[in-house]
Protein backbone atom coordinates (compact mmCIF):
# COMPACT_ATOMS: atom_id res chain seq x y z
CA UNK A 1 0.00 0.00 0.00
CA UNK A 2 1.54 3.14 -1.15
CA UNK A 3 -0.19 5.66 1.68
CA UNK A 4 1.13 8.53 -0.05
CA UNK A 5 -0.81 8.06 -3.04
CA UNK A 6 -3.51 7.81 -0.73
CA UNK A 7 -4.24 11.51 -0.81
CA UNK A 8 -5.34 11.51 -4.08
CA UNK A 9 -8.06 8.98 -3.09
CA UNK A 10 -9.38 11.44 -0.37
CA UNK A 11 -8.83 14.25 -2.90
CA UNK A 12 -11.28 12.22 -5.01
CA UNK A 13 -13.94 11.37 -2.05
CA UNK A 14 -14.00 15.38 -0.97
CA UNK A 15 -14.45 16.37 -4.92
CA UNK A 16 -17.33 14.58 -5.22
CA UNK A 17 -19.06 15.51 -2.12
CA UNK A 18 -19.07 18.87 -2.61
CA UNK A 19 -19.92 18.30 -6.31
CA UNK A 20 -22.78 16.58 -4.99
CA UNK A 21 -23.62 18.66 -2.13
CA UNK A 22 -23.97 21.75 -4.62
CA UNK A 23 -26.88 21.73 -6.84
CA UNK A 24 -26.10 24.08 -9.20
CA UNK A 25 -22.91 22.28 -10.43
CA UNK A 26 -24.84 18.62 -11.83
CA UNK A 27 -28.47 19.46 -11.34
CA UNK A 28 -29.96 15.58 -10.92
CA UNK A 29 -26.99 13.72 -10.99
CA UNK A 30 -25.04 12.37 -8.35
CA UNK A 31 -21.25 11.12 -8.78
CA UNK A 32 -19.71 8.23 -7.71
CA UNK A 33 -16.52 6.34 -7.67
CA UNK A 34 -15.14 3.16 -7.17
CA UNK A 35 -11.15 2.70 -6.75
CA UNK A 36 -8.61 0.11 -7.26
CA UNK A 37 -5.00 -0.56 -6.02
CA UNK A 38 -2.87 -1.62 -8.90
CA UNK A 39 0.69 -3.01 -8.12
CA UNK A 40 3.82 -2.67 -10.29
CA UNK A 41 3.45 -5.57 -12.38
CA UNK A 42 2.51 -5.02 -16.06
CA UNK A 43 0.17 -8.15 -16.08
CA UNK A 44 -1.40 -7.00 -12.73
CA UNK A 45 -1.98 -4.21 -13.82
CA UNK A 46 -4.32 -5.13 -17.00
CA UNK A 47 -6.06 -7.89 -14.85
CA UNK A 48 -7.48 -5.38 -12.45
CA UNK A 49 -8.04 -2.61 -15.49
CA UNK A 50 -10.24 -6.22 -16.82
CA UNK A 51 -11.92 -6.93 -13.29
CA UNK A 52 -12.89 -3.68 -13.12
CA UNK A 53 -14.02 -3.43 -16.49
CA UNK A 54 -16.30 -6.64 -16.62
CA UNK A 55 -16.88 -6.56 -12.86
CA UNK A 56 -15.97 -10.35 -12.75
CA UNK A 57 -13.03 -11.66 -10.49
CA UNK A 58 -11.89 -13.92 -13.85
CA UNK A 59 -12.60 -11.47 -16.59
CA UNK A 60 -14.23 -12.46 -20.15
CA UNK A 61 -13.49 -10.16 -23.11
CA UNK A 62 -16.12 -8.18 -23.92
CA UNK A 63 -18.99 -9.60 -21.06
CA UNK A 64 -19.51 -6.53 -17.88
CA UNK A 65 -21.88 -8.06 -15.56
CA UNK A 66 -21.80 -5.01 -13.59
CA UNK A 67 -23.82 -2.63 -15.88
CA UNK A 68 -25.74 -1.15 -12.92
CA UNK A 69 -22.38 -0.04 -11.91
CA UNK A 70 -21.08 1.00 -15.21
CA UNK A 71 -18.41 4.10 -15.33
CA UNK A 72 -18.21 7.20 -17.54
CA UNK A 73 -14.61 7.90 -17.71
CA UNK A 74 -11.42 6.86 -15.53
CA UNK A 75 -8.98 8.22 -13.94
CA UNK A 76 -5.39 7.02 -13.86
CA UNK A 77 -2.04 7.76 -12.32
CA UNK A 78 0.50 8.35 -10.62
CA UNK A 79 2.56 6.86 -13.27
CA UNK A 80 2.62 7.54 -16.96
CA UNK A 81 3.53 3.86 -17.56
CA UNK A 82 0.43 2.88 -15.93
CA UNK A 83 -1.85 5.20 -17.42
CA UNK A 84 -0.47 3.86 -20.69
CA UNK A 85 -0.49 0.13 -20.15
CA UNK A 86 -4.58 0.69 -19.23
CA UNK A 87 -4.46 3.03 -21.93
CA UNK A 88 -4.20 -0.02 -24.66
CA UNK A 89 -6.93 -1.76 -23.39
CA UNK A 90 -9.52 1.36 -22.75
CA UNK A 91 -9.56 2.75 -25.65
CA UNK A 92 -10.49 -0.74 -27.46
CA UNK A 93 -13.53 0.37 -25.56
CA UNK A 94 -13.63 4.14 -26.42
CA UNK A 95 -13.70 5.00 -22.75
CA UNK A 96 -12.60 8.64 -21.54
CA UNK A 97 -9.39 8.29 -19.52
CA UNK A 98 -8.12 11.41 -17.47
CA UNK A 99 -4.13 10.96 -16.18
CA UNK A 100 -3.17 12.99 -13.17
CA UNK A 101 0.45 11.55 -13.98
CA UNK A 102 3.57 13.90 -14.77
CA UNK A 103 2.99 15.21 -18.42
CA UNK A 104 5.06 12.34 -20.91
CA UNK A 105 5.10 13.55 -24.69
CA UNK A 106 4.01 9.75 -25.51
CA UNK A 107 0.47 10.12 -24.16
CA UNK A 108 -0.29 13.21 -26.24
CA UNK A 109 0.07 11.27 -29.18
CA UNK A 110 -3.48 10.71 -30.67
CA UNK A 111 -2.72 7.54 -33.03
CA UNK A 112 -1.67 5.82 -30.48
CA UNK A 113 -3.62 7.01 -27.03
CA UNK A 114 -6.91 8.16 -28.77
CA UNK A 115 -8.82 8.23 -25.29
CA UNK A 116 -6.43 9.75 -23.05
CA UNK A 117 -6.32 13.32 -21.25
CA UNK A 118 -3.54 14.47 -19.33
CA UNK A 119 -4.01 16.82 -17.18
CA UNK A 120 -0.59 17.93 -15.55
CA UNK A 121 0.80 20.26 -17.63
CA UNK A 122 4.19 20.36 -18.89
CA UNK A 123 7.34 20.42 -16.83
CA UNK A 124 9.18 23.00 -19.56
CA UNK A 125 10.74 25.31 -16.62
CA UNK A 126 11.74 22.40 -13.82
CA UNK A 127 14.96 21.24 -15.45
CA UNK A 128 16.20 25.29 -15.27
CA UNK A 129 14.84 25.49 -12.12
CA UNK A 130 16.96 22.61 -11.03
CA UNK A 131 19.94 24.17 -12.34
CA UNK A 132 19.26 27.76 -10.43
CA UNK A 133 19.43 25.56 -7.56
CA UNK A 134 22.59 24.45 -8.50
CA UNK A 135 23.95 27.63 -9.28
CA UNK A 136 22.57 29.57 -6.00
CA UNK A 137 24.29 27.23 -4.11
CA UNK A 138 27.78 27.14 -6.10
CA UNK A 139 26.85 23.49 -6.15
CA UNK A 140 28.76 23.00 -9.99
CA UNK A 141 30.08 19.05 -9.27
CA UNK A 142 26.67 16.76 -9.11
CA UNK A 143 25.47 13.37 -9.70
CA UNK A 144 22.24 12.50 -11.94
CA UNK A 145 19.72 9.39 -11.37
CA UNK A 146 17.62 9.06 -14.29
CA UNK A 147 14.96 6.31 -15.18
CA UNK A 148 15.77 4.14 -18.14
CA UNK A 149 13.49 5.16 -20.71
CA UNK A 150 12.63 7.68 -23.04
CA UNK A 151 11.63 9.99 -20.23
CA UNK A 152 15.57 10.14 -18.66
CA UNK A 153 16.71 10.35 -22.04
CA UNK A 154 15.12 13.45 -22.92
CA UNK A 155 15.83 15.34 -19.34
CA UNK A 156 19.22 14.03 -19.39
CA UNK A 157 19.72 16.26 -22.60
CA UNK A 158 17.98 18.96 -21.43
CA UNK A 159 19.61 19.12 -17.76
CA UNK A 160 23.08 18.73 -19.58
CA UNK A 161 22.36 21.23 -22.01
CA UNK A 162 21.13 23.65 -18.81
CA UNK A 163 23.99 22.65 -17.03
CA UNK A 164 26.93 23.64 -19.57
CA UNK A 165 25.64 26.66 -20.09
CA UNK A 166 25.72 27.41 -17.11
CA UNK A 167 29.14 25.90 -15.75
CA UNK A 168 27.91 22.99 -13.84
CA UNK A 169 29.75 19.38 -14.55
CA UNK A 170 27.63 16.19 -14.37
CA UNK A 171 30.02 13.87 -11.99
CA UNK A 172 28.18 10.93 -12.73
CA UNK A 173 25.06 9.65 -14.85
CA UNK A 174 22.85 6.54 -13.82
CA UNK A 175 19.97 5.33 -15.79
CA UNK A 176 18.13 3.55 -13.54
CA UNK A 177 15.77 0.76 -14.51
CA UNK A 178 12.37 0.04 -13.41
CA UNK A 179 11.70 -3.95 -13.30
CA UNK A 180 13.12 -5.58 -10.00
CA UNK A 181 14.80 -7.82 -12.04
CA UNK A 182 16.99 -5.57 -13.80
CA UNK A 183 17.29 -3.40 -10.65
CA UNK A 184 18.39 -6.04 -8.60
CA UNK A 185 21.37 -7.29 -10.43
CA UNK A 186 22.36 -3.48 -11.21
CA UNK A 187 22.04 -1.94 -7.53
CA UNK A 188 25.30 -2.65 -5.98
CA UNK A 189 27.27 -1.29 -9.27
CA UNK A 190 25.28 1.84 -9.20
CA UNK A 191 25.09 2.25 -5.30
CA UNK A 192 29.25 1.74 -5.41
CA UNK A 193 29.05 4.61 -7.95
CA UNK A 194 27.37 6.78 -5.59
CA UNK A 195 29.28 6.04 -2.91
CA UNK A 196 32.71 6.57 -4.46
CA UNK A 197 31.66 9.81 -6.41
CA UNK A 198 33.13 12.90 -4.85
CA UNK A 199 29.64 14.35 -5.66
CA UNK A 200 27.74 15.79 -2.60
CA UNK A 201 24.53 16.94 -4.64
CA UNK A 202 22.62 14.18 -6.19
CA UNK A 203 19.52 14.95 -8.78
CA UNK A 204 16.64 11.99 -8.88
CA UNK A 205 14.50 12.57 -11.76
CA UNK A 206 11.93 10.35 -11.70
CA UNK A 207 8.23 9.34 -11.31
CA UNK A 208 7.45 7.60 -7.36
CA UNK A 209 6.15 4.38 -9.52
CA UNK A 210 9.52 3.34 -11.02
CA UNK A 211 12.09 4.76 -8.89
CA UNK A 212 10.13 2.75 -5.77
CA UNK A 213 12.80 -0.01 -5.50
CA UNK A 214 15.95 2.60 -5.68
CA UNK A 215 14.40 4.48 -2.50
CA UNK A 216 13.55 1.74 -0.99
CA UNK A 217 17.60 0.45 -0.84
CA UNK A 218 18.90 3.86 -1.15
CA UNK A 219 17.10 4.88 1.92
CA UNK A 220 17.88 2.06 3.73
CA UNK A 221 21.59 2.36 3.48
CA UNK A 222 21.58 5.75 5.77
CA UNK A 223 23.88 7.48 3.41
CA UNK A 224 24.71 10.83 5.36
CA UNK A 225 27.08 14.12 3.59
CA UNK A 226 24.66 13.73 0.57
CA UNK A 227 22.42 16.96 -0.66
CA UNK A 228 19.40 14.95 -2.78
CA UNK A 229 17.29 17.41 -5.01
CA UNK A 230 14.21 15.68 -6.64
CA UNK A 231 10.81 16.33 -8.80
CA UNK A 232 9.04 14.53 -6.35
CA UNK A 233 8.10 13.46 -2.93
CA UNK A 234 8.79 9.72 -2.02
CA UNK A 235 6.98 7.19 -0.13
CA UNK A 236 9.33 5.92 2.61
CA UNK A 237 6.57 5.37 5.50
CA UNK A 238 6.13 1.91 3.38
CA UNK A 239 9.60 0.49 4.53
CA UNK A 240 10.40 1.86 7.86
CA UNK A 241 8.70 2.71 11.49
CA UNK A 242 10.82 5.26 12.32
CA UNK A 243 10.26 7.35 8.43
CA UNK A 244 12.18 10.52 9.57
CA UNK A 245 15.28 9.04 10.12
CA UNK A 246 16.38 7.74 6.50
CA UNK A 247 18.87 9.18 3.85
CA UNK A 248 16.32 11.41 2.05
CA UNK A 249 15.68 13.46 5.64
CA UNK A 250 16.27 17.10 4.83
CA UNK A 251 15.91 16.47 0.69
CA UNK A 252 15.25 19.80 -1.22
CA UNK A 253 12.10 18.33 -3.64
CA UNK A 254 10.45 20.22 -6.64
CA UNK A 255 6.39 20.55 -6.87
CA UNK A 256 3.86 22.29 -8.79
CA UNK A 257 2.17 24.91 -6.23
CA UNK A 258 -1.08 24.46 -5.06
CA UNK A 259 -3.77 26.84 -3.31
CA UNK A 260 -4.44 25.90 0.08
CA UNK A 261 -8.30 24.77 0.07
CA UNK A 262 -8.90 25.26 3.76
CA UNK A 263 -12.38 22.93 2.59
CA UNK A 264 -9.85 19.89 1.71
CA UNK A 265 -8.43 20.54 4.91
CA UNK A 266 -11.15 20.34 7.27
CA UNK A 267 -12.42 17.33 5.56
CA UNK A 268 -9.41 15.38 6.30
CA UNK A 269 -9.58 16.15 9.67
CA UNK A 270 -12.76 14.77 9.83
CA UNK A 271 -11.95 11.32 7.93
CA UNK A 272 -12.17 8.34 10.19
CA UNK A 273 -13.12 4.40 9.52
CA UNK A 274 -16.50 4.92 11.50
CA UNK A 275 -17.40 7.47 8.45
CA UNK A 276 -16.64 5.86 6.01
CA UNK A 277 -16.66 1.88 6.46
CA UNK A 278 -16.53 0.96 3.08
CA UNK A 279 -12.88 2.67 2.59
CA UNK A 280 -10.43 -0.01 3.64
CA UNK A 281 -7.18 2.20 3.31
CA UNK A 282 -8.37 3.88 7.04
CA UNK A 283 -8.32 1.03 9.27
CA UNK A 284 -4.67 0.19 8.41
CA UNK A 285 -3.52 3.93 8.41
CA UNK A 286 -5.16 3.63 12.16
CA UNK A 287 -3.03 0.57 12.89
CA UNK A 288 -0.04 2.18 11.77
CA UNK A 289 -0.08 5.84 13.62
CA UNK A 290 -2.92 5.61 16.32
CA UNK A 291 -1.46 1.71 17.29
CA UNK A 292 -5.20 0.41 17.06
CA UNK A 293 -5.95 -3.29 16.69
CA UNK A 294 -7.68 -4.30 13.13
CA UNK A 295 -8.62 -7.16 11.64
CA UNK A 296 -7.24 -8.31 8.71
CA UNK A 297 -9.80 -10.07 6.53
CA UNK A 298 -12.41 -7.67 6.61
CA UNK A 299 -9.88 -4.54 7.23
CA UNK A 300 -12.43 -3.81 10.64
CA UNK A 301 -11.67 -2.11 13.40
CA UNK A 302 -11.01 -3.68 16.39
CA UNK A 303 -11.74 -2.66 20.42
CA UNK A 304 -9.88 0.27 22.03
CA UNK A 305 -9.77 2.87 18.71
CA UNK A 306 -10.27 6.33 19.15
CA UNK A 307 -13.68 6.66 17.04
CA UNK A 308 -12.81 10.97 16.91
CA UNK A 309 -8.99 10.35 16.30
CA UNK A 310 -7.64 12.90 13.79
Amino acid sequence: YNFRNYKFLLALAFAVEEINRNPYLLSNISLGFDFYNLQYNEIQILKNAAIWLTGMSNPLSNYNCAKEKKAATVITGTSWKTSAEIGTLLQLYKLPQLTFGPFDPILSDQDQFSSIYQMAPKDTFLSLAIVSLMLHFYWTWVGLLLPDDHRGTQILSDVREKMESSRVCIAFVEMISGTWTSFSNKFWKNLGKILESLANVIIIYGDTDSFQGLMQNLGQQFLTQKVWVMNAQWDITNHADYFMIDSFHGSLIFEHHHEEMVEFTNFIRTVNPYKYPEDNYLPKLWFLFFKCPFSEPDCQLLENCQPNAS
